[in-house]
């Protein structure tokens, strides 16, 4: 595009760019440069000659806010100097145009009421389906405005619905696939090194943009999906679970409100890099902010110090669960029961996604090993786990500890 100095697409964000239809879907690999081109089309529509309103939607608000920041940059190459306000809800405005960057987060309750010339949803496979078609879409019906979904594909889901569309029809709907070797500038070393440290399905999803669903993924897709788009009443006991970090991995802590039959989950978090202690007070003041009734966490390992340590800090409720892999296996097989009959409400947090995804069960000569693929964390995965353990088998039913009822 002219209009940013030193800024050249590849042939594949050039033809997204080109391509005049009022729905786009582009589905590219890792690495391709799915933030430049977003920012770039966002640019463009600011720097027309008539006043645009354009949104940018992601399932977080920190997604949001990488293709709002590379909008600043490239509207500051092109000698644009707009308005910012990033803080609570961003927004930049350049003369009578608009951007606001926001999060899919709750159904898109605080997307609603708008009106846009140009709507962009990144990571639109990690986004509720309803809140494209019910809540986005609407927003275009008075301006005649255009709606773009990017993102990487995971599994074949309402994302990969859209790319079939596209692929079927070619006028009203755009689509292309693009794997991220398509990207000139994507170094062939750094691909054959990715290619090394994942599972072979991990590396066609994430590089090779591809659709797939496996015999091996324990989370069906549909599932999750479903999880998303559910309306759980806002009631019951509240749980936690928490998976320490070991050598590489994070700190997870999820935090569920409900029964066996039923939960919403409230809060999903996870850390890396953060001294024990640091992680021990946010762990703790999360959950004596929430008051989980019971607190479920693993002890392998690391756990039984943290443990003392989080009953110190304030949390008497907290247990330890040794893992095995009968254990594991029976906390995960409970956690995708719950999926499958409808009884869990997730929260659209991609990394949450990502890993229920990419998370599988593997043959071994002792049963099933099952992990997140390849170099996909679980940790978010192992703490929802816990969680969906720690709750109560009915709406009334009380919590067990130890064996025994409170």
């Amino acid at each position: 595009m002219s209009v940013i100095s030193g800024w050249r697409p590849h042939p594949g964000q050039r033809a997204f760019l080109e391509s005049r239809a009022p729905v786009r879907v582009l589905a590219c690999g890792r690495r391709w440069g799915k933030t430049e081109v977003i920012a770039a089309e966002i640019a463009r529509a600011l720097l027309s000659d008539s006043p645009r309103q354009v949104l940018l939607v992601a399932p977080s608000h920190e997604q949001s806010m990488l293709g709002f920041e590379r909008a600043v940059e490239f509207l500051n190459r092109a000698g644009a100097r707009p308005a910012l306000r990033r803080s609570p809800a961003p927004t930049l405005t350049l003369g009578d145009s608009k951007l606001w960057a926001r999060s899919a987060a709750r159904g898109g309750m605080f997307l609603r009421g708008r009106k846009a010339h140009l709507i962009i949803v990144d990571e639109a496979a990690y986004v509720p389906e309803p809140v494209i078609t019910e809540v986005l879409t609407p927003m275009l019906a008075d301006t005649g405005g255009k709606l773009a979904l990017v993102s990487t594909p995971r599994g074949k889901n309402h994302f990969y619905r859209f790319y079939q569309q596209g692929q079927e029809d070619g006028v009203n709907i755009w689509s292309l696939r693009s794997p991220s070797w398509h990207n000139p500038l994507l170094s062939p070393t750094v691909l054959r090194m990715q290619a090394s440290l994942m599972s072979a399905r991990q590396f066609q999803v994430e590089y090779g943009a591809m659709f797939l669903d496996d015999a091996g993924q324990v989370f069906r897709t549909e599932w999750v999906d479903a999880a998303l788009q559910r309306n759980l009443p806002d009631e019951g006991l509240i749980v936690a679970g928490v998976d320490w970090a070991r050598r590489q991995d994070y700190t997870a802590l999820a935090i569920l409100r409900g029964s066996r039959e039923g939960a919403k989950l409230l809060l999903i978090r996870r850390w890396q890099g953060l001294s024990w202690k640091e992680q021990l007070e946010t762990v703790a003041g999360l959950l004596r902010l929430n008051q989980p009734v019971r607190v479920l966490c693993d002890r392998t390992g690391v756990g039984d110090p943290l443990l003392e340590a989080l009953h110190e800090a304030g949390v008497p409720q907290a247990e330890g669960l040794v893992f095995t892999q009968s254990v594991k296996q029976n906390l995960i097989e409970n956690l995708a029961l719950m999926l499958e009959q409808g009884r869990l409400q997730l929260l659209p947090d991609s990394a949450l996604l990502n890993e229920l995804y990419h998370f599988e069960a593997t043959p071994t000569e002792r049963g099933a090993r099952l992990q997140g693929a390849g170099g996909v964390h679980d940790d978010m995965v192992i703490a929802l786990a816990l969680a969906a353990w720690a709750l109560p088998h009915t709406a009334t039913g009380a919590i067990r500890t130890s064996g025994q009822k409170r």
